[in-house]
């Protein structure tokens, strides 16, 4: 018996869905405002909403439109009627321009998306005019006591006049096609509209569907999914509440719709259904209800969430392409911010090389330590100016420079979307002597970036802000081998957009990230070109946390996934040579310098685990590894250097991955060697904050500016100090 008792419960668990695809929310009775609630629409922010008021019972039923404000977007409940008068309640709909008087029997409501025109069907004729579709112009946006009459577009659907209620009503999002339907003859057809959101000239009557009625038989209204290849429709043929969805072939063409209909089960409080809307970017379902029970009967809104918006059934997100790419992205971010915060150390340590008189760090002193040329030029101007004072530098002196970087490529996959990507950032840092060790340089840098991915063509974007601290070194070694040393770390703030089917989702996400490199070289000089053959490590350790999607309107959990937290580990090896030539114009020092190089992705994949919050019971997995092993590095770059002991350059390099995209790359760095009665002084103080000092005599004045920042504290902290003195 126990056996037969489980056999029927696993047969009943797995014939049903693991999650409803319509949920119940709320139910709003507007019984006291409108004996004949019909259609139903809203304004696109969740802020009004809209139902077609039918007065009266009879035949001959006046229409008006009923506005309420929600105080929260798309929840019913807080639905408050905007109409401060008697009854009947709403904005009487009328013609005066075609010469009629008020419409019978409404029904369905659109707008044109800029609130400037509304749309109703009438389900009767009147005057001269035969059921179809009013067109009124609202003079104030969204604001239906302002609507003036402009057009009555009347209505045949199989050219013979033999629907007897128009009822259906739907455009397509450019408003260049409209689609109308009926109770009597069970087909759609499309208008095609010259001028978009515009009966009243230039529409031609377009292709009618098939028969319908073995789908549902007695349509209250049809709404497109937001790409047009699926179609709804409902209707209460059979007293039974539940929506129908209709594949297409050809996006919003009715002739091409599937002769079979997925079903959804509404619930019975749906059964006397006289409309829908999907709204909320198709997140949520929301229709009414004329209970044929007592008189005037019970008029009702019922809201519903959806599970997934604009499909309802939720296919599985690991084979989308945009999630697949989301993930994919995150990963090449990873990659592409540790390059970006080491490369701008390396430039400043080649640099110093290019510069550095005999390539001995040790040599840095009063002739500033760069070629014996521009030695000669120093004291030349030194003398000028008539400073004899001893020019020496310590390990106190600090060397500071900045650089900033603007990146733009773009990334090509298989069986996930593309994406363009930028890149921008900037890095200050200072260096100095070590004290035990005059062949060594080391220094910090403060980075900020932000890394921008744009992904497919639906609005997917994925925003990651950058802050990073490092610590590096070079030290020159015999025979003029170099080694460089980098180790940092950073933190990541993720802005995530994904938008499915309309729906746009939303989330934020923290990253820590700590990352080192380490270069090996040799420096060949030569009288007119030098030449750095080496080989560089990079190595990085990325964790992402978890992230939950959220709608951006509707407080819905429609198409929402959960992204459990993410290790993402980098290996990326470079081998290539640098190369550099010096010309000498007046008091400037030019340099052209240049490299190439081959970069080998050693890194591993990268697993990410997902859920539907709606569904946690389900988890999906993607592992990415959509990398290009064999890449390249090539730039050119010139640097200029100044008596002044200002310095700037500008490199431009393209990195390219054979086969899957490239990217280029421009970076712009200033640098300055002291001079004259100047001091800085920098400090990094237990990696709690920094201090910056400048100190310079001017004119016998002793100026000091002293300015700090805590860049551990949540709410920023930072002060500066400015003195002048006089010495008697």
């Amino acid at each position: 018996m126990i056996r037969y008792v489980l056999l029927i419960f696993f047969i009943l668990f797995f014939s049903q869905n693991s999650h409803a695809e319509f949920k119940f929310v709320q139910t709003k009775v507007v019984t006291s405002d409108t004996p004949g609630v019909r259609g139903i629409n809203f304004k696109p922010d969740g802020t009004i909403m809209y139902i077609t008021n039918r007065e009266t019972d009879p035949a001959t039923g006046s229409a008006y439109i009923i506005e309420y404000s929600l105080s929260t977007p798309f929840d019913i409940s807080t639905a408050t009627i905007s109409f401060s008068g008697g009854k009947p309640k709403g904005t009487a709909l009328t013609c005066p321009v075609e010469g009629v008087g008020q419409m019978t029997l409404p029904h369905a409501i659109e707008f044109k998306p800029d609130g400037t025109r509304m749309f109703i069907t009438t389900n009767e004729g009147i005057g001269s005019f035969d059921l179809g579709v009013w067109q009124f112009k609202l003079t104030t946006p969204w604001d239906s006591t302002t609507l003036v009459c402009e057009k009555i577009y009347e209505i045949d659907i199989d050219d013979a006049g033999n629907e007897d209620q128009v009822r259906t009503l739907d455009f397509k999002p450019d408003g260049t096609r409209m689609f109308v339907g009926g109770r009597k003859i069970d087909k759609l057809r499309q208008y095609d509209l010259a001028t978009p959101f515009d009966l009243r000239s230039g529409v031609t009557p377009g292709g009618v569907s098939a028969d319908l009625s073995s789908i549902e038989g007695n349509m209250r209204n049809i709404q497109f999914n937001p790409d047009g290849t699926q179609l709804f429709l409902s209707g209460n043929e059979r007293d039974v509440g539940r929506m129908n969805k209709i594949n297409l072939s050809t996006a919003y063409d009715i002739t091409t719709l599937s002769s079979t209909a997925e079903t959804f089960d509404l619930g019975s409080r749906a059964d006397d259904m006289m409309g829908f809307m999907f709204a909320a970017n198709f997140t949520k379902l929301f229709v009414t209800t004329d209970s044929a029970s007592g008189d005037p009967g019970v008029n009702q809104i019922h809201e519903y969430e959806i599970d997934c918006a604009g499909t309802i059934t939720c296919a599985d997100p690991s084979a989308n392409a945009d999630v697949k790419a989301i993930i994919e992205a995150n990963v090449e971010s990873a990659k592409r911010i540790i390059q970006s915060n080491t490369l701008p150390i390396f430039h400043r340590m080649e640099w110093l090389r290019r510069h550095k008189n005999k390539d001995n760090l040790s040599n840095l002193n009063a002739e500033i330590d760069f070629t014996n040329q521009t030695v000669a030029k120093f004291a030349s101007a030194l003398k000028s100016l008539k400073k004899e004072k001893d020019r020496s530098y310590n390990s106190d002196d600090w060397f500071e420079w900045s650089e900033g970087r603007i990146v733009l490529g773009n990334k090509h996959a298989r069986n996930t979307s593309s994406r363009d990507f930028h890149n921008l950032g900037v890095s200050i840092g200072a260096d100095r002597i070590k004290k035990e060790d005059r062949d060594k340089m080391y220094g910090y840098v403060f980075q900020y970036g932000t890394d921008v991915i744009h992904i497919g063509g639906n609005g997917t974007k994925v925003n990651t802000d950058v802050y990073s601290l490092a610590l590096y070194e070079t030290k020159l070694r015999d025979n003029q081998i170099f080694t460089d040393g980098i180790i940092g770390i950073s933190h990541l703030d993720i802005d995530h957009k994904r938008v499915i089917n309309g729906n746009t989702l939303r989330g934020d996400r923290e990253g820590q990230q700590i990352f080192g490199s380490i270069n090996f070289g040799k420096r060949i000089i030569d009288e007119k070109f030098n030449l750095n053959p080496g080989i560089k490590l990079d190595l990085g350790y990325t964790k992402l946390k978890i992230l939950r999607e959220q709608t951006t309107i509707g407080n819905s959990l429609a198409d929402s996934l959960i992204y459990k937290d993410q290790e993402i580990k980098t290996a990326i090896a470079t081998i290539g040579i640098l190369f550099d030539t010096t010309d000498e114009q007046g008091d400037t020092i030019i340099n052209h310098h240049g490299r190439l190089e081959y970069v080998g992705d050693l890194s591993s994949s990268s697993d990410a685990d997902f859920y539907f919050i709606n569904n946690p019971s389900t988890l999906y997995n993607y592992t990415s590894n959509n990398k290009s092993e064999h890449n390249y590095r090539v730039g050119y770059g010139i640097d200029t250097t100044s008596i002044s002991g200002w310095s700037t350059v500008i490199n431009f390099e393209r990195f390219g991955a054979r086969g899957k995209g490239h990217s280029n790359e421009l970076y712009l760095s200033v640098g300055y060697v002291p001079i004259d009665e100047i001091k800085y002084a920098f400090k990094i103080n237990d990696f709690k904050n920094a201090e910056l000092e400048f100190t310079k005599e001017v004119n016998n004045l002793h100026l000091k500016i002293n300015t700090n920042y805590d860049f551990l504290s949540v709410i920023p902290k930072y002060n500066t100090n400015i003195l002048i003195s006089n010495r008697f």
